[in-house]
């Protein structure tokens, strides 16, 4: 017995030095950023706020994201939770969905044949012709009802602001970040303009 614990005990030492060199350190400088984001005045309730590292002014690294809770919060990670983005200069892109997925149409029973139902069958034809005649107005009612966003589970949510902010490119929101513990508000208008409060 004592000689096999004396093969665990290095064993176990030296898998302790491996780990304690591993975790956070990747090599980074980040700072850690939290904030909320209010549209029209209130919490945003849903959605993802991404900081992308601004190359053209020096800042490299991966982009750091974070989820919007329904209070308007958000804190970024970038490799751990909550470790924050990298040091320097970024845009930053809003996605603001609606909480509620869009309720599926529920899938229609095949239509009757003539034989089984006549009364059945015709109606079905009607609706079906009254679909092709309302087939040109699905874009319109599409625009009207607002752009979506489907996840990976396969649910779909309706954007609640424009989705521009949702490209760091065009949402004009951008921001330093530095070593230490970074306030980063987002305030977007009713009329789809954004800007940082701190």
């Amino acid at each position: 017995m004592r000689r096999q614990w004396r093969w665990y005990v290095p064993g176990l030492l030296t898998a302790a030095l491996a780990l304690s060199g591993c975790g956070s350190n990747n090599g980074l400088t980040l700072g850690r950023v939290q904030g909320k984001v209010t549209y029209k005045g209130e919490p945003l309730k849903y959605g993802t706020v991404s900081f992308v590292p601004d190359t053209t002014k020096g800042t490299n690294g991966p982009i750091a994201m974070g989820n919007i809770k329904d209070d308007g919060t958000y804190i970024l990670s970038t490799s751990d939770a909550g470790d924050g983005a990298v040091v320097g200069h970024h845009k930053i892109s809003v996605v603001g969905l609606d909480p509620t997925p869009v309720p599926r149409a529920e899938e229609e029973k095949p239509a009757p044949t003539p034989e089984e139902s006549p009364l059945e069958f015709m109606k079905a034809r009607a609706k079906g012709l009254h679909k092709a005649r309302a087939s040109s107005k699905t874009a319109e009612a599409k625009a009207a009802a607002g752009d979506t966003f489907t996840d990976r589970g396969g649910r779909v949510f309706r954007y609640v602001i424009p989705m521009k902010l949702g490209v760091a490119e065009e949402s004009g929101l951008e921001v330093d970040v530095a070593r230490g513990s970074n306030n980063v508000n987002i305030d977007i208008t009713e009329d789809g303009a954004a800007r940082i409060t701190k």
